[in-house]
Formats: structure tokens, C-alpha cells, sequence
């Protein structure tokens, strides 16, 4: 069965079909490692062993035996046999990180094995069968890999996970998650507005979402440290637009600057119905947002903290 993914809406039915390998593509701190994890427990594999490994990590000395095991006697230090990653994961999910990184000589072991589904120890004979499902992952272009293994990686069902600066939309959510994660972790509850955490919408995060985990955590650890004198231990903690806006880039705090919500506003006449009066209110503010964001309907819809289908319906009204 042939399922296009390009994205992660299908993540739950890909994880159900456990006998496909899967192909993770996206930028260095996209979530590659937490996405194959999540494959992993939503899987049927999910009892069974989750191996990951960061071939970017192991050196071209180790790689074939960290990856097929070794035999004792194999080479000098093998005093005793040892299974590699692809045997530890028997009956579950092995996670090939950065698998661009494998240099070529180890890419035509690596498909023989991925094909075959059998691996055999260095300085062995034993051919062992293997039962496992393979998640590949990279940061870079598949054309750093051999031919032969390019074609049977692309083949694999693939998963695309955007950058952040392309869902900008998941940014507020993530970065609740992690005041969360601080809280838990340091004892001590910081939290902070919907309306802060939009400022966090004005940078780029090109490091994605382990530059914007980062960030948070050293957010958090300055507001402590700033809120130490006077305040008891357990006293909640605030982020303040002023403390992001200090972290965040030039660029980022050039970019929030509030359009005037209250430019321009038609002056309240006595006797006036406020119903009418508050209806031109609106009419003005959405003007507003609109002429301040080049008239990006998705932009003025964030800055107004409407979803984009609300506004265009204010918009139909206040065009009649």
C-alpha cells in the first residue's frame, strides 16, 4: 500500500503499518529524533526495543561494529562477542540519524542489510535474520548518499517535517510546552501571556525548535534570576514582554512594532446607538490591521488574534 507523506498528518496510520520504513527529512532541530519515537510507541512495535543511533557521532573505525556487532576476536579488543544495533532492536525500531553522514564503503553494507533483512557480525559467518523496522533521517540532500542506496532510502515511505519558520502557528503551543518542562524540572512555576509568547512569532528560529526550547530555558532562567529579590520560593514568576524582547534579535524587535489599533477613529456622536458606534470601531481596526500588514489577511488575522476564515468573514461584512 502506497501512502504519500509529506507532512505529519498521517504519522498514526504510517505507524500502524509497521512493516514499511520510514524516511524522515528536516532541518538540524525540526524534531527527527522525537518524531521516530513517537512512530515507535504509536506503533505495534511499541513493547519492543526503540534504538536510535546518530551515525554523524560514531566514528568510521566503529561504525560497521556498532551497527552489525563483532565476533570475539574480530580485531584487537574484541575480547568477547557483542550484538550491534541493528540485533539490539530486533522486534522494534531502529533509528538511523543523519544517515548522510555514513561514509560510502559502509552504504553498500548498510543496503545489503536493509534489503536482506539479515545481518552478519563482523568477523563472523553466522547469517542472523532480522525483524525489525528501519526509520532513516537526514538534514541533508540525498545525493551525498551512493546511488543504490538513495533509490531504496526515496523509496521508503517519507515524512517531511517544516521548519519552524513555516509554522509559526505552533510556536506559542511549543513554547508553553517548554515553561512547562522548565517549571517541572527547576520547581519553581514561570509562566507567561499568549500575548508575550506571540513576540516569540518575530524571529526566525533557524535552529527550529531546539534553538526555540533553548531560548525559553534561558528565558526562564533570567526572570528567576531577576524576580530573587523579594520573592519567595514559591511565588510564580512572570515573562515579561520587555525580558523576550531583550533576548530576541534586532531584527525580531524591529518587527514588533503594534500597528495603531485606535488611528483614525470616527469621532461618538451624542445619541448615537454604542451598537453602531463599536461597529465602526471595528470597521476601523480592521482597516488598520490590514493596511499595517500589506493586506496579508493571515498576518492581520495573528496581530488581531483571529483564526484567518474569522476575519475574512468580518471583512465580507464591512465590504457590504
Amino acid at each position: 500500500m502506497f501512502i504519500n507523506c509529506n507532512d505529519t498528518e498521517n504519522l498514526p496510520l504510517l505507524a500502524r503499518f509497521d512493516f514499511l520504513d520510514l524516511f524522515i527529512l528536516g532541518e538540524t532541530g525540526t524534531g527527527k529524533s522525537h518524531t521516530a519515537r513517537l512512530i515507535h510507541d504509536l506503533s505495534p512495535r511499541k513493547n519492543k526495543p526503540f534504538v536510535g543511533v546518530n551515525c554523524a557521532e560514531l566514528t568510521p573505525s566503529i561504525i560497521e561494529a556498532e551497527l552489525f556487532g563483532f565476533e570475539k576476536g574480530a580485531f584487537t579488543g574484541a575480547t568477547s562477542a557483542k550484538m550491534g544495533k541493528f540485533e539490539a532492536a530486533e522486534g522494534g525500531t531502529l533509528f538511523l540519524d543523519e544517515i548522510g553522514e555514513l561514509p560510502a564503503n559502509l552504504q553498500a553494507k548498510l543496503l545489503k542489510v536493509v534489503e536482506e533483512k539479515c545481518v552478519t557480525r563482523v568477523g563472523g559467518n553466522r547469517v542472523r535474520e532480522l525483524d525489525v523496522r528501519i526509520v532513516y533521517a537526514t538534514h541533508r540532500d540525498l545525493s551525498v548518499l551512493r546511488e543504490d542506496l538513495r533509490y531504496r532510502v526515496a523509496a521508503a515511505q517519507m515524512i517531511y517535517l517544516r521548519p519552524l519558520r513555516e509554522r509559526k502557528e505552533e510556536i506559542v503551543s511549543l513554547a508553553r510546552l517548554f515553561l512547562s518542562e522548565f517549571s517541572r524540572k527547576s520547581g519553581r512555576v514561570v509562566k507567561a501571556s499568549d500575548r508575550t509568547l506571540k513576540l516569540l512569532k518575530t524571529s526566525e528560529w533557524r535552529g527550529n525548535v531546539r534553538e526555540l526550547q533553548f531560548f525559553v530555558e534561558k528565558a526562564c532562567c533570567a526572570a528567576l534570576f531577576a524576580a530573587e529579590d523579594g520573592k519567595q520560593p514559591n511565588e510564580t514568576v512572570e515573562l515579561t514582554d520587555e525580558l523576550l524582547l531583550a533576548r530576541l534579535s534586532p531584527i525580531a524587535q524591529k518587527s514588533v512594532q503594534p500597528f495603531r489599533a485606535a488611528e483614525n477613529l470616527p469621532p461618538f456622536t451624542p445619541g448615537e446607538r454604542m451598537e453602531e458606534y463599536i461597529e465602526k470601531i471595528e470597521t476601523r481596526l480592521l482597516k488598520n490591521a490590514m493596511e499595517a500588514n500589506k493586506h496579508n489577511q493571515t498576518q492581520a488575522a495573528r496581530d488581531l488574534g483571529l483564526s484567518r476564515s474569522g476575519l475574512i468573514k468580518k471583512l465580507k461584512r464591512i465590504s457590504h
